[in-house]
C-alpha cells in the first residue's frame, strides 16, 4: 500500500467530520472531500516535511470550502436574478409590440406547460426562496441535481415566453 493510500484510510473519515463542520451541506461533503484528496496527490511533493498529511489536508480542505462558499453564493444571487430578467426582456419585447398586459398570463400559461416536479422546483426556489441544499432535502434529490433542473426550467420558460411573443 502506498503512502498515500495510508493517509486516505487514516484520515477520509475525519475530514469528511471537518468538511461537514465547516458548514458544506451532506450533499457536497463527499465531492469536496474528493476534490481534496485529489489536489493532495496532485500536490504531495509541495508539502513540507514537517507538516503532517491531516493538517496540510485540512488547508487544503479549508481553502476549496472557501471557495466553494463564495461560488454557491455567488450562484445563487445569480439564480434568484434569473427569472427576473427573463421577465425583464420578456417585458421589453412585449412593450415593442405594445401589450404589456400579456405578460402574467403567458408566464402563467408557460408555468402550467411545465412538469409538476419542475413547477414544484420553481416554486421552492423563487416564491420560498429556498436554497438549492434545502430544496434537495425537501424533493428527495442532490443539490447540484436541483441547480441543473432550475436552469434546464429557466431556459424552457424562456423559450416558451419568447416563442409566445413572437406568436402575439
Amino acid at each position: 500500500m502506498s503512502e498515500f493510500d495510508n493517509i486516505l484510510t487514516r484520515t477520509q473519515v475525519h475530514l469528511r467530520a471537518y468538511i461537514a463542520g465547516l458548514g458544506i451541506s451532506p450533499n457536497d461533503v463527499d465531492d469536496l472531500a474528493q476534490d481534496v484528496y485529489l489536489e493532495f496527490y496532485r500536490n504531495q511533493q509541495a508539502r513540507p516535511d514537517d507538516v503532517l498529511p491531516e493538517r496540510w489536508l485540512k488547508g487544503i480542505a479549508r481553502n476549496l470550502c472557501m471557495n466553494h462558499f463564495r461560488v454557491t453564493q455567488r450562484k445563487g444571487a445569480q439564480h434568484r436574478e434569473a427569472l427576473l430578467q427573463i421577465l425583464a426582456q420578456t417585458s421589453g419585447t412585449i412593450e415593442r409590440h405594445g401589450d404589456v398586459s400579456e405578460i402574467p398570463p403567458a408566464l402563467k400559461d408557460c408555468m402550467a406547460k411545465l412538469p409538476e416536479r419542475s413547477r414544484t422546483l420553481v416554486k421552492f426556489r423563487y416564491v420560498d426562496n429556498q436554497s438549492a441544499e434545502r430544496i434537495a432535502e425537501t424533493v428527495n434529490m442532490t443539490a447540484e441535481s436541483v441547480r441543473v433542473t432550475l436552469h434546464r426550467v429557466r431556459a424552457t420558460l424562456r423559450k416558451c415566453l419568447m416563442q409566445k411573443l413572437a406568436d402575439a
